[in-house]
């Protein structure tokens, strides 16, 4: 059985379909390199990773997608909160629209759960399908890319299907689909 507070996100996330999504922010994160260069992306990086994801509704509504920590692991949370920025957040960090995301209608959502944590949303929008993931990519001292599960931030997929293909620390188990409480 899962928390209120857990089930609650869940049902937020559900509460998406049927809306209409306009446009996509995010305050991404560096996958590599020091203050004075870094890399946002690469043949390697199959996702955006991101500190703060922001959906903004037809109607003009933000909806936030973030992390929350839960002892030593991280899952997934959503809400309409307002605090977003107003200039970057500082070295390794910047703010930018998404428009490799799609818009349009939510068609479906489904919220994943791994143990009593929100660890994965798949979304359909505009007819495609993005998965929403918490996590984070480590650059090892060799330059490798070491990919972690339900750590402090927001992987956004556009192929979904690369997050099965992906050596995951620790290695991904089976999740069970979130259900609404009746």
């Amino acid at each position: 059985m899962i928390g209120d507070w857990v089930q609650r996100q869940a049902s937020a996330f559900l509460a998406l379909q049927g809306h209409v999504l306009g446009s996509w922010q995010g305050i991404e994160m560096a996958v590599r390199g020091a203050d004075t260069h870094v890399e946002f992306g690469g043949p390697d990086v199959p996702c955006l990773q991101l500190l703060t994801l922001r959906m903004t509704l037809a109607n003009d509504s933000p909806v936030v997608v973030t992390t929350y920590q839960d002892n030593d692991a991280f899952g997934l949370a959503i809400g309409t909160s307002g605090n977003w920025p107003a200039e970057e957040p500082g070295a390794g960090y910047r703010m930018r629209d998404l428009p490799e995301l799609p818009t349009g209608q939510v068609q479906e959502v489904s919220a994943y759960l791994d143990g009593d944590l929100l660890a994965e949303v798949t979304l359909r929008v505009g007819g495609q399908e993005l998965l929403l993931a918490a996590g984070e990519a480590d650059e090892d001292h060799s330059g490798r890319l070491v990919w972690h599960r339900l750590d402090e931030s927001v992987l956004v997929f556009t192929r979904p299907g690369d997050v099965e293909a992906m050596s995951w620390v620790p290695a991904r188990t089976s999740l069970r689909l979130a259900a609404l409480n009746p």
